[in-house]
């Protein structure tokens, strides 16, 4: 379900695959349309939209402590490949180059926590709904455990991420990130009445909750790098709408690569699956028509970023903003990389249908 993270781009070591002016690919397997093929027309797509960003001159540790870290707090162990797979200390040092490494750290811990709370509770109703029940917002915002409730790794690990922004001297961001865990919570429970009747919504819906469900919210941290944005109201409604947007098409990038395997497990809720049902597209016009709809909420924002930009209203600090959601974007490119190469691990006949 998440997409607002990104990952290095490493080496394919898949076949060559012949690919037109009109961005069909076909493969030695098949035609245009196997959900191989229309992954790699999409690859090549994200890829062209926004080349590879740089990396973090610390990329390597950013890994190994988002790894420990998790670790520690029970959010991984022997047997759970989602941290290795997704890489996401590369991921944040893609998104986050020029961040001070104990920033980028922050941000790498928060959004290994909500990966993992993703895959284990979000798309289960009954997790989802017993987590929501205890509050997890209000837990970041206190940092006490609410009665009755257990001590889980996902609150303890929680407490842990909460201690350390305070110690980074984010108190004040604690709201901000609440509200964002909070509607990202809200947004995975109104999604769970489409996959139990396995109806796809409508588009304005789909998008509607997306923007939160992409789990994009602990870039929030990036705040606590010097020269940004402070205090109680850090931000105005502009650059807020211009980081959900940022949040958005990262989570689009991640359903044009997820979705041969969300189709295969039946779950509904993938721009590709809504496109298809409200236009009563085909599934592989409906991919073609969710890589524009990508195109188009990337246009938006580059639009978005020249207009703010060009404000001689706007703060020294707000452009320094502006920038690092630039910079999330930037690093999108690399986001459909652990998902490309999952493709390739686990279909090797490159048919994914």
């Amino acid at each position: 379900m998440t997409g607002g993270g990104q990952a290095p781009a490493p080496t394919d070591s898949g076949p060559a695959l012949a690919v037109t002016d009109g961005a069909q690919a076909t493969t030695p397997t098949g035609g245009a349309d196997t959900p191989y093929a229309l992954a790699a027309y999409a690859r090549r797509h994200l890829l062209r939209l926004a080349p590879a960003a740089g990396d973090h001159p610390m990329a390597e540790e950013l890994e190994a402590d988002v790894r420990s870290w998790a670790a520690g707090c029970g959010l991984s162990g022997p047997g759970d490949d989602g941290l290795e797979r997704r890489r996401i200390g590369r991921l944040v040092g893609r998104c986050m180059p020029g961040a001070p490494f104990g920033v980028a750290r922050l941000v790498a811990r928060h959004l290994a926590w909500v990966f993992h709370f993703d895959d284990t509770v979000a798309e289960h109703a009954d997790r989802l709904a017993a987590h929501r029940a205890w509050d997890p917002p209000a837990l970041l915002r206190s940092g006490r455990l609410p009665a009755g409730a257990p001590a889980c790794a996902h609150f303890t690990s929680l407490i842990s991420l909460r201690e350390d922004i305070v110690a980074a001297g984010g108190t004040v961001l604690l709201p901000l990130l609440a509200d964002g865990l909070r509607r990202y919570a809200e947004s995975c429970a109104r999604e769970a009445p489409w996959r139990v009747s396995g109806t796809p919504p409508t588009l304005a819906e789909y998008l509607a909750q997306r923007v939160h469900t992409s789990g994009g919210h602990p870039m929030y941290l990036h705040l606590l790098a010097p020269g940004m944005p402070s205090g109680r109201a850090p931000l105005t409604t502009p650059l807020t709408a211009l980081a959900e947007l940022a949040f958005l098409i990262g989570a689009l990038a991640n359903d044009l690569l997820g979705h041969a395997a969300e189709q295969r497990q039946g779950d509904p809720v993938n721009a590709v699956t809504v496109l298809a049902h409200e236009y009563g597209l085909p599934a592989p016009e409906a991919y073609r028509a969710a890589v524009v709809l990508h195109a188009g909420h990337q246009h938006r924002f580059d639009a978005a970023c020249a207009g703010l930009l060009a404000d001689a209203t706007l703060s020294e600090a707000q452009r320094r903003f502006v920038h690092a959601v630039m910079g999330w974007v930037a690093g999108s490119a690399a986001a459909v990389e652990p998902y490309w190469h999952h493709l390739l691990a686990t279909h090797p006949t490159r048919e994914t249908g």
